[in-house]
């Protein structure tokens, strides 16, 4: 599944932040990527790559905005989805030259999401991930994504309604729902656990080696959320924030995971 093509699918995340070196330069050196830049109109937009494949990109925002991950999920029609819903909308629609045209909005419970229609194919980009199977082998790619939310199940209803999610409930020790875009699981919604952090959307990123990064994350001043532990059939896992207090994941997957 390519997400760049795929309606309902997450197909890139960048960070948002008035001043972008510290985080940039705690994630270059905690995964071993390589950054580029792209000269913008009001700026530059910096990207991270794992060897040929670009990961994620920073871009400076205007002070008082909160430093962030922001995530986009690819849709068909954007016009037709923000007048078919009553989206509480953050960012008002816009385009990105040559890119195509976005907009971000909180959804009833508090988290924010992007939605983007892009103008071209990604096919022919042989910098982009092109496939979910792809996240999940590359070290440093975003490749699993999760809401941690107040209301799991009526968050999944009501996501499941706007992007045409299907839905299906694990047990746990509390309710994990994983969403799928064109038959392709590619995350889940759960429960906060600190009712003192807001609605956010977070990912798990693919790393070679989760241990590796948890050291490497101490050292650089992050912080461990939940320590790397073993998730049966599904890999190592791990949670973190980064310095500055946002939160990500990274993953090791088990072979079955990365090899589908």
């Amino acid at each position: 599944m390519n997400p760049f093509q795929t309606h309902g699918a997450f197909s890139w995340q960048e960070y948002l932040a008035s001043d972008i070196s510290p985080a940039l330069d705690y994630y270059t050196q905690l995964l071993g990527l390589t950054i580029s830049e792209m000269p913008m109109p009001d700026g530059t937009y910096t990207m991270l790559h794992s060897n040929s494949k670009r990961v994620a990109g920073f871009m400076a925002c205007p002070p008082g905005v909160p430093p962030c991950w922001t995530y986009y999920v690819t849709v068909h029609d954007i016009y037709r989805l923000l007048e078919e819903n009553e989206l509480n909308l953050i960012v008002p629609l816009q385009e990105i030259p040559m890119i195509g045209s976005f907009a971000g909005f909180l959804d009833p419970y508090g988290a924010y999401l992007a939605v983007i229609q892009y103008n071209e194919s990604s096919e022919s980009d042989e910098e982009a991930i092109a496939s979910s199977q792809e996240a999940l082998t590359t070290h440093g790619a975003f490749s699993w994504f999760e809401l941690h939310t107040s209301e799991p199940k009526a968050a999944a209803d009501w996501y499941s309604k706007l992007f045409g999610w299907s839905i299906r409930k694990i047990e746990t020790p509390s309710d994990y729902y994983i969403f799928s875009a064109n038959g392709t699981e590619i995350g889940g919604i759960m429960a906060l656990t600190d009712p003192e952090i807001s609605p956010h959307w977070s990912c798990i990123v693919t790393v070679d080696d989760v241990d590796a990064v948890q050291s490497k994350a101490t050292e650089l001043g992050g912080a461990i959320l939940v320590p790397a532990f073993d998730l049966p059939e599904v890999g190592r896992l791990l949670y973190t924030l980064d310095p500055i207090g946002i939160p990500l994941a990274f993953g090791t997957w088990a072979p079955q995971v990365s090899e589908g």
